[in-house]
């Protein structure tokens, strides 16, 4: 999984939310006399203090790790390690509770094996990955009674983040239920005196989740409420919050189970452990988690591919640990063991499955989801060369980690805090068109329009699609590679009752847009709106028809403005039914968002799309007629 992340990295597939924000924390830590300091968030962390934003000790440990090796790598390589390492605890309470090193390591095995595992390992770096670890440690050693142990282990859980004081505080409630459950006809002295160490970790938590909010509102007014912002449906503050769900129960528990994907959630968690941690009251300790998801309207929490499972996925494999011991344990030692093994041999099996599956390193990373080191992003890595480490910058939201290793790197919007020495973008991402954090801030597209209104800046490098821009630099771009684009039917829009999308043998992509006969004149397809910057580019659209009667425009246009138009009729193709390429030249001013379009202006008349080819030419030619 490090050499995996390590490659998403390469494939510019992390982000400045969040690898980015830990690895200019850290550095920034190390390098200047700015603690934890990072850009990504000034709008609502102004300070620009992590711990203004999120309140994670745990950072200070990573300190000398990173300062070994300065890089992002080391974040991804840490928090795999740490992930897998959860499967030795897993194991100790495994096998203490099943007394069977066989369905210990089959446990483990399912751990290592579980989607949502893979999920928070793949997405970027996060101090949540630290949770399974030290829960499970922490309730194994609380489970065996060396409570100091188990209390360092918790101080390493509340160091995590914010909303860890709750994961504690329901892990004392589970163990005041089963000290409860355990002693009967015991006096209320004596129980008292038992109950002390949980009600003593209760208030640790609780005096813990009050530092946390002091820490964070200290530092960052913004965040004097407590919340993050993802609950105001049921108020503005902690309390309010609180006070609107429990006076609105039946309200709340519909919230919870809309929209459906709430319960795909819930139940992609669950599945892959057969539905076993609800037959447990050890899974009180995954509630926190499941139920702040659930209420909460921010879609992120409750997306299987995020890190936020890491809150409880540690909590449901103890919980169904538990569960099988009470399912089976009352057997015979030999057959409770058979059966137990052969539960766990099923569980491994069944996370195999859905590992394959659905786990971000699964089947649909290899098909759909593909990360590939592709001759564009090798390109990317070129033109990083020419900025200087010490240079600032601003860029957008998957270059940004690359560039995160210095104090003034920011995210490419409008108002900069500064003026930048350099502005890089990449024009063919989509991460170009969004500013991946909050909504209010200009994109990286909208901001660059209008910094280079202002002339200050002079490109540096152009290199298919990759502008680097340089503050006051007048000479030629030192590198300048054509940009190449191919659009077929997956990047263009067709037109409902007058196109489609059909299987095509002959096409270079096996799919092609047609028009039928019987469709009505008008708009074939448009798209896909995608930026370009100044030059004289070529756009080659690969076209057959079957009727003689063809009449076709196609075009490029900038916001609904035609550019270049050529009209085809069958005296262009001389030929039905096979494929014939048309090239028409058109030049960009600026930066301009284009759409490649198709007209059919005759009736019953079939066209066929294959691509649109679009090439950017030397600078000192011109278009073809």
């Amino acid at each position: 999984f490090s050499g995996y992340t390590i490659f998403m990295h390469s494939a510019f597939k992390t982000y400045a939310w969040d690898l980015g924000i830990f690895t200019q924390a850290l550095w920034t830590t190390i390098n200047t006399d700015k603690m934890f300091y990072y850009t990504v968030e000034l709008v609502v962390n102004p300070s620009g203090n992590y711990f203004g934003t999120h309140f994670s000790p745990v950072l200070f440990l990573i300190i000398p790790f990173y300062a070994l090796f300065q890089s992002p790598l080391t974040l991804l390589v840490i928090q795999s390690f740490i992930l897998g390492a959860g499967a030795f605890p897993l194991y100790l309470i495994a096998n203490k509770e099943l007394n069977d090193k066989v369905s210990a390591l089959g446990l483990a095995a399912a751990y290592l094996l579980y989607p949502a595992l893979h999920s928070v390992n793949c997405f970027d770096f996060h101090t949540e990955c630290f949770i399974p670890l030290f829960f499970f440690f922490s309730f194994y050693y609380f489970n065996v009674k060396e409570w100091r142990k188990g209390f360092i282990f918790t101080f390493l859980l509340l160091s995590t983040i914010e909303f860890a004081p709750l994961l504690v505080m329901f892990q004392a409630v589970y163990l005041i239920l089963k000290t409860l459950l355990g002693r009967k006809n015991v006096g209320k002295r004596k129980l008292i005196k038992e109950l002390l160490f949980e009600i003593s970790l209760i208030l640790i938590a609780f005096v813990w989740l009050i530092l946390a909010f002091f820490v964070m509102s200290s530092i960052n007014p913004l965040k004097k409420t407590g919340l993050p912002g993802n609950w105001t449906y049921w108020g503005s503050t902690l309390t309010e919050v609180l006070i609107n769900i429990i006076s609105n129960p039946l309200k709340a528990l519909t919230f919870m189970i809309t929209p459906i994907e709430k319960v795909y959630y819930v139940i992609s968690l669950l599945a892959p452990l057969l539905m076993l941690p609800l037959f447990s009251p050890e899974f009180i300790c995954a509630l926190p988690w499941l139920i702040a998801a659930l209420l909460s309207e921010y879609r992120f929490y409750y997306h299987f591919y995020f890190q936020y499972s890491a809150f409880a996925f540690g909590q449901l494999f103890v919980a169904a640990i538990f569960s099988i011991k009470r399912l089976f344990g009352f057997m015979s030692r030999e057959d409770g063991k058979k059966l137990i093994r052969r539960i766990v041999a099923l569980l491994v099996i069944i996370n195999m499955l859905f590992c394959i599956a659905v786990s971000p390193l699964g089947l649909p990373r290899f098909s759909t989801r593909k990360v590939e080191i592709t001759p564009h992003v090798k390109i990317l890595h070129e033109v990083l060369k020419l900025i200087p480490p010490d240079a600032s910058i601003a860029t957008q939201n998957d270059i940004f980690p690359h560039v995160a290793q210095r104090e003034h790197a920011y995210i490419l919007t409008w108002p900069l805090p500064m003026e930048v020495d350099y502005i890089l973008v990449d024009l063919k991402s989509c991460h170009f068109l969004t500013f991946g954090g909050f909504a209010p801030a200009l994109s990286p597209s909208e901001a660059l329009e209008k910094i280079l209104d202002n002339g200050t800046y002079g490109l540096l490098a152009n290199a298919d699609g990759i502008l680097l821009f340089k503050r006051k630099y007048y000479g030629s771009p030192e590198i300048f590679i054509p940009r190449i684009d191919v659009f077929n039917y997956d990047d263009l829009i067709t037109v409902f009752r007058n196109s489609m999308i059909v299987n095509d043998e002959t096409s270079h992509s096996g799919k092609i847009i047609v028009h039928e006969p019987d469709n009505l004149p008008g708009t074939m397809w448009y798209g896909p709106y995608s930026y370009f910057y100044s030059g004289w580019y070529n756009a080659t659209f690969r076209i057959k028809i079957n009727s003689e009667n063809a009449s076709i425009i196609i075009d490029v246009a900038d916001a609904g403005n035609v550019i270049s138009r050529k009209r085809l009729t069958y005296d262009d193709f001389k030929t039905l039914g096979e494929w014939k390429e048309f090239t028409i030249g058109f030049k960009v001013e600026g930066l301009m968002l284009l759409e490649f379009r198709g007209f059919c202006e005759s009736n019953n008349t079939y066209v066929a799309l294959d691509y649109i080819r679009v090439i950017q030419l030397e600078r000192i030619e011109a278009p073809q007629d």
